[in-house]
């Protein structure tokens, strides 16, 4: 993919000689490929991301009542070119286009008034990625 994968050492190492347990496993060929080996030891690196015991990455686990997302319906205008609305997996969308004579254009909006909210915070919280 052009993208280096990422591994994580997942038991403390003395130093030294020996094996350095990670995660996920190295898979050099097929294709489910992780690695793609130098051809001399000299030539392979690593790079350490992070900080021990450091949280690099945080992701969001929540239940679904958690939070709240509403749209409401917005007024239909009179006496404009065209206008409609629509509703959508609980998303109301409304679009409205008007003749300008100034500029001999069609403009269009389009429309939704929403608004969001915590309902239940404890139901949700930031996970660390360690």
């Amino acid at each position: 993919t052009g993208v280096q994968q990422q591994f994580v050492v997942t038991q403390a190492h003395p130093g030294g000689a020996g094996v350095v347990q990670i995660s996920p496993a190295i898979i050099t060929a097929g294709p489910m490929q992780t690695v793609t080996l130098a051809t001399t030891n000299a030539a392979a690196g690593i790079q350490v991301a992070g900080v021990a015991n450091t949280a690099n990455g945080l992701s969001m686990l929540y239940h679904k009542s958690a939070f709240a997302f509403a749209t409401a319906d917005l007024v239909m205008p009179r006496g404009v070119d065209f206008s409609a609305r629509q509703v959508f997996d609980g998303i109301s969308m409304r679009i409205v286009r008007q003749y300008d004579i100034n500029s001999d254009r069609f403009p269009c909006r389009l429309d939704v008034l929403y608004g969001y909210r915590t309902l239940r915070p404890q139901l949700a919280c930031r996970l660390a990625c360690n």
